[in-house]
């Protein structure tokens, strides 16, 4: 028995997976995160509230909406504020615009292994093109493509100005006719590759965990029943995991009532949608198909925005409490 590292070039953030095999045939895999422990929970202790919502933002370039609406929420919930319509709608775009943005750049990165490598380049440039002018949106409506720095404490700082408003509603409905394009091209079981086929075949379940489809719903979790399990100790009774690597694990893993679960798309889609497909494909087009129907739902959100209508509370004083923020971000519910 011997264990094979292979490197993850496309991943975000460090990791290594380790492959077990006996007799050259793979018997167990472990996907062993190693990046840096960033600690923010320490770092916004006793700081400003306003400085917290900006600065979670920070903590992952792919849903920094998602920290910063769960963070304004908890902070809220705390202070006994609720933010006006527009402030809710705004905000709920801006989290959509950033899970549009996050399930494009996984798109762009898992085409070249369900497409055939001379169509995969001109497919992931038209993905790329589509993210900016998503990005863009992003701007208009949140004040930048990455850290919006809208997002505050109270609902949303500003509502977008009547010209920006026309033109991203107008520039979403022109992104979302390329995704139905898009996900059509790479929906063609018939031209998969031999390495999506192959998740095809590779299935599993798990108990699925999800709050909203859309937003999020702290409700409908029990947080007494979330507790945080080491990498190490979630596979220590294992006989194959390897020892020596498991401790460089830095990620500490989730559990709701002591159970292991599946968050994200496919999570949310089965939950909610009556989404079925338990194949490793599956957990890929799950999130594709949840493109689509994000920028359906922003553009409805749009369409009743008063650009006149107050996006936040006037004024928001300080005081001793306590608060939960839940937001399903891309990739799966976060508690705040």
């Amino acid at each position: 028995m011997q264990g094979i590292t292979i490197e993850l070039p496309r991943i975000a953030g460090e990791a290594e997976f380790v492959a077990v095999s006996e007799e050259g045939k793979i018997i167990k895999a472990f996907f062993i995160p190693t990046a840096p422990i960033r600690g923010f929970e320490n770092l916004v202790k006793g700081k400003n509230p306003l400085f917290v919502v900006e600065a979670v933002k920070r903590i992952c370039g792919f849903c920094h909406s998602s920290h910063g609406i769960a963070a304004a929420e908890a902070f809220e919930e705390a202070l006994g504020i609720y933010p006006p319509k527009d402030g809710f709608l705004l905000r709920e775009v801006i989290g959509l615009l950033n899970r549009v943005q996050s399930h494009l750049a996984h798109l762009a990165l898992i085409a070249p292994d369900f497409m055939p490598r001379g169509e995969a380049l001109a497919f992931v440039l038209e993905v790329l093109k589509t993210l900016e002018q998503v990005n863009a949106a992003l701007t208009k409506i949140g004040g930048a493509p990455t850290h919006p720095p809208n997002i505050v404490i109270g609902g949303v700082a500003k509502p977008p100005t009547q010209a920006n408003l026309t033109a991203t509603i107008n520039g979403l409905k022109n992104v979302l006719v390329k995704i139905k394009e898009l996900l059509q091209i790479i929906s063609d079981e018939d031209k998969w590759g031999s390495k999506a086929q192959a998740l095809k075949e590779k299935k599993f379940t798990k108990t699925m965990l999800a709050t909203h489809t859309t937003y999020g719903n702290k409700y409908a979790l029990d947080l007494s029943k979330v507790s945080l399990v080491r990498y190490a100790e979630a596979h220590m009774n294992d006989p194959e995991a390897p020892r020596h690597l498991l401790k460089k694990a830095t990620t500490l893993i989730a559990t709701y009532g002591g159970e292991y679960v599946e968050v994200g798309p496919r999570a949310r889609m089965s939950k909610f949608r009556g989404f079925n497909g338990a194949s490793l494909a599956d957990v890929q087009l799950a999130r594709l198909a949840e493109i689509p129907e994000a920028l359906e739902r922003i553009l409805n959100l749009l369409s009743e925005v008063n650009i006149r209508a107050p996006t936040r509370v006037e004024a928001v004083i300080y005081r001793q409490g306590e608060g939960v923020g839940v937001y399903e971000a891309p990739r799966g519910t976060l508690i705040t």
